[in-house]
């Protein structure tokens, strides 16, 4: 699951199901939810958002500031959709290969 939020790049969000779906847990969307509030390090939680695109409380005002600093301004209560990736996007499909290559071991392909 942090692989998947690790690839979301800088401007672009997820939805919770999405990630879900990706990380191979699908129907898992508040598990990841869970495991973002528990994830300790460098991860952009901020990224990843409900499925009607709005901002989860009670973190919805640092997760504004972050995502306006990538570029990133909501309508009203809601991410534009010009920001939300498709499961299928280029962009989240070559960051999502690249960081489950630097993941593998040594030595195997």
């Amino acid at each position: 699951m942090a692989q998947v939020v690790r690839a979301i790049p800088r401007g672009a969000v997820l939805s919770y199901s999405r990630v879900a779906v990706l990380a191979g847990i699908p129907g898992r969307a508040r598990l990841v939810g869970k495991l973002l509030r528990h994830t300790g390090g460098p991860l952009p939680w901020w990224r990843v958002v409900r499925a009607d695109r709005t901002l989860a409380e009670p973190v919805a005002e640092k997760q504004r500031r972050k995502l306006r600093a990538e570029g990133v301004s909501l309508k009203g209560a809601r991410i534009p959709l010009a920001h939300v990736l498709a499961v299928g996007d280029a962009r989240l499909l070559r960051a999502l290969q690249k960081t489950r290559l630097r993941g593998r071991a040594p030595g195997r392909a």
